[in-house]
């Protein structure tokens, strides 16, 4: 009956609205105050039916806002045309900044979601939405609007309007006509304004320079709220120019801006924080406000947190947060975190090991020019660790690193042009650049240059040369150096250079800086002979050393001490141990010994077929002669 009865007044409505427009209005106020949104917009339609700009301008509201209807702005733009061509000054500014940053109509996609066949409820959605086309952004029509809503007393038009022609937003910049619209609505309380006479003074555009004044005005945007103004206001405090230098304020203003939001801001923020700069150092919020930065992209901030956690300090280092953020800094095209989280990632440091990663990363820090990392990008592709091997791209990659003085990446060469892995063998190439890394004092170039000193036939070798760059390498702690320097004083290169004190002396160097070899001699000379309970007690140190070290001749001559009981008690089952070691590692007389041992039963559970399977795998004959175990060694 209700709607019957509303279906026979609907004619007389609007004689009956032209004449009530004012009381129709409250009815919609009350309607959308209430949230009866749809009633609003029913009111409404009946206001603008006898020409009611007001209600025009609800209408667009609603439309802009999506309340009592779906959301449509350029819908909601009609509706602020209609109510601006009639001189309606909000719809004007609606209208202007419609134009100024453009816009697209939009639906929920939660009826989609709902609906039975998705398909069909995609083509509504974009027929819809086709009927209702997009606004291209036009900074000349948003002008045109602002103007009008400015000409009548609106001053957030006439901010606009100063920001349009100071920043010239697609259009072309007049300081003077910006400078003009600021102070018309800078005494209205408007920030933006403020800001706007902050930047033409300050920075004089179109006018003097004047710090102060500019000051002035960026200081009223600040107070006012204005993001932009309150770190401009920030940086003038702590740099002291147009005002007195003030850190406390400087960090005040920047913190307001933080707390704004803004990312360089919360960065500087955090890092005052962490300098104790205009207030004490405050580790917890420094944190928090770098992170918000790093968050939000900004590179810098991104950097400080991931030295942050990598170095500690100020906090504990917490090598996977310096991961996630190196690997930020680094997605963002940061050369020195390509090649961190390149270490990070070849190492296991804060991340699981990823050679794959690393590879990847070390290539695009080399493809920005870092030398480290395009060494390392030659030895992962020349060895294939990560990636599939590329011999070609290897030796590229190297020549960069060489060329740009990394003695590392010479030497490598040097040994790949004496393999001929890069092509021919080269010797010559290979001597010329050990002779560059040997002069800029790498260690390991100038004991590879000794070494081909030494191989020379006898007639041609230069041993003087050889011995003092062995002599050179080793006084940088070179343990590859003392080694040979002990070979050479043992006679293995020249019988007249035996020197046995000067070899035992060199040998013990090399032992004592971890070199297995090393150790393995030592521990061979002091058990040579008859060596008293003390020589064959660090005998039995320095074999178990390389032993640990995972050098099977050590781990070999441990297992017969323990079955000879010699530097040690008589220890069978460590003896099988030591053997087992071994006999992994490939050492022939360890698979023999073990063999022999399993298959009698000596210190392991008797295992015939495994014993003879490792004395086939050793190629070793047994002698005719009854043996024991321990006796071959």
């Amino acid at each position: 009956m209700k709607r019957f009865v509303g279906r026979l007044l609907r004619p007389i409505y609007p004689l009956v609205d032209r004449s009530t427009i004012g009381w129709l209005r409250q009815r919609a106020r009350r309607a959308s105050d209430r949230t009866a949104f749809h009633t609003a917009v029913r009111l409404w339609l009946r206001g603008v039916a006898v020409g009611d700009v007001e209600c025009a301008f609800c209408l667009g509201d609603a439309y802009q806002t999506g309340r009592g209807v779906i959301r449509n702005t350029p819908r909601a733009a009609n509706w602020f045309r209609y109510a601006a061509e009639r001189g309606h000054v909000e719809s004007q500014l609606r209208l202007g900044r419609i134009y100024f940053h453009g816009a697209a109509a939009s639906l929920s996609k939660q009826w989609e979601r709902t609906a039975r066949n998705a398909d069909i409820a995609a083509a509504t959605s974009a027929a819809l939405l086709e009927s209702t086309p997009k606004i291209e952004p036009d900074t000349a029509e948003a002008v045109v609007w602002l103007e009008k809503a400015a000409e009548q007393g609106e001053a957030e038009a006439a901010a606009l309007l100063g920001l349009i022609f100071l920043e010239g937003v697609r259009i072309d910049k007049d300081f003077d006509r910006a400078r003009a619209y600021f102070e018309r609505s800078a005494d209205a309380g408007q920030a933006t304004s403020h800001f706007g006479l902050g930047e033409i003074y300050y920075r004089g555009l179109g006018v003097e320079v004047d710090h102060e004044r500019g000051a002035d005005h960026y200081q009223k945007g600040a107070d006012l709220g204005h993001r932009r103004a309150q770190l401009a206001t920030a940086t003038i405090y702590l740099t002291g120019k147009g005002r007195a230098l003030n850190p406390d304020l400087g960090a005040r203003y920047m913190r307001l801006a933080a707390e704004a939001g803004d990312p360089y801001a919360c960065y500087m923020y955090g890092r005052m924080r962490l300098n104790g700069e205009g207030g004490p150092i405050d580790v917890d919020r420094a944190e928090t406000f770098l992170r918000r930065a790093g968050k939000a992209g900004h590179l810098p901030a991104i950097q400080a947190l991931a030295a942050l956690y990598s170095q500690g300090g100020l906090v504990s280092p917490d090598l996977r947060e310096a991961a996630n953020w190196f690997r930020a800094a680094a997605a963002q095209g940061d050369v020195q975190a390509q090649f961190t989280i390149g270490r990070f990632a070849a190492e296991g440091i804060g991340i699981a090991v990823n050679l794959g990663e690393a590879a990847r990363w070390f290539i695009k820090a080399a493809e920005q020019g870092h030398a480290i990392a395009a060494y390392n990008a030659g030895v992962f592709l020349g060895n294939g660790m990560g990636l599939p091997a590329d011999q070609a791209q290897a030796v590229r990659w190297l020549e960069f690193a060489a060329e740009q003085g990394v003695s590392e990446a010479k030497v490598k060469l040097a040994e790949l042009h004496m393999r001929g892995t890069s092509g021919q063998r080269d010797l010559g190439r290979a001597i010329d650049l050990l002779r560059e890394a040997a002069e800029a004092g790498d260690h390991t170039a100038k004991t590879q240059l000794a070494l081909i000193c030494l191989s020379a036939p006898p007639g041609q070798r230069d041993v003087g040369e050889a011995e003092k760059l062995l002599l050179d390498a080793a006084a940088t702690g070179s343990s590859d150096a003392s080694l040979h320097l002990g070979h050479l004083y043992s006679g293995q290169f020249d019988q007249a250079m035996i020197r046995p004190e000067d070899a035992q002396r060199h040998y013990l160097r090399a032992a004592e800086t971890g070199n297995v070899v090393a150790q393995h001699i030592v521990g061979t000379l002091l058990s040579a002979g008859q060596p008293n309970e003390a020589m064959l007690s660090q005998a039995v140190a320095w074999f178990r050393r390389a032993a640990e070290g995972g050098f099977a001749p050590s781990q070999f001559q441990l297992g017969v001490l323990f079955c000879t009981a010699r530097g040690v008690e008589q220890n069978l089952e460590e003896a099988v141990r030591w053997y087992e070691m071994a006999a992994a590692n490939e050492h022939k007389m360890a698979m023999y010994n073990l063999g022999v041992m399993l298959i009698k039963g000596m210190g392991v559970e008797a295992d015939a077929a495994r014993g003879e399977s490792l004395i086939r795998k050793s190629e070793i004959s047994p002698t005719p002669k009854k043996t024991t175990p321990a006796s071959k060694g």
